[in-house]
């Protein structure tokens, strides 16, 4: 497996502050959630290590791992993830440096993508409390 991830470029920790309709439910920087390079995914805090230390992975029964455009959709799929074991969800801002490839497919949605040879860089990521209700 490739990696994107450069070892002199740290991934950077985003605090959660309270989010809200009015703010469109983004997590990240302006910066960020406008760069039509920039997709976020939404898991359970216990997937961050292994993502970070291996990189995203195709599990179960999926065939793709998906990515959003924006985070206020991701926010949706980390606190739907959070369970007992573990309470805080967390989504992960990623960079695709090129989206015209054969495994990648834009969807309305954001990204689906089938094959993670290449895996894309990731930038930052959010953790999600525990007690956030995402309405």
């Amino acid at each position: 497996m490739v990696s994107l991830m450069c070892d002199n470029d740290p991934t950077r920790e985003y605090t959660f502050l309270e989010t809200n309709e009015e703010k469109g439910y983004h997590l990240f920087p302006g910066e960020l959630e406008n760069d039509e390079h920039i997709f976020f995914h939404g898991t359970a805090e216990k997937n961050l290590e292994s993502i970070l230390e291996s990189g995203f992975r195709i599990s179960g029964n999926l065939s793709s791992v998906s990515f959003a455009k924006s985070s206020s959709l991701s926010l949706k799929y980390a606190c739907e993830a959070r369970n007992e074991s573990s309470p805080r969800g967390v989504v992960i801002a990623v960079r695709f440096d090129c989206l015209s490839k054969p495994y990648i497919v834009q969807e309305s949605f954001g990204l689906h993508v089938y094959n993670l040879d290449m895996q894309p860089h990731i930038v930052g990521y959010c953790f999600i409390p525990e007690n956030y209700v995402f309405c």
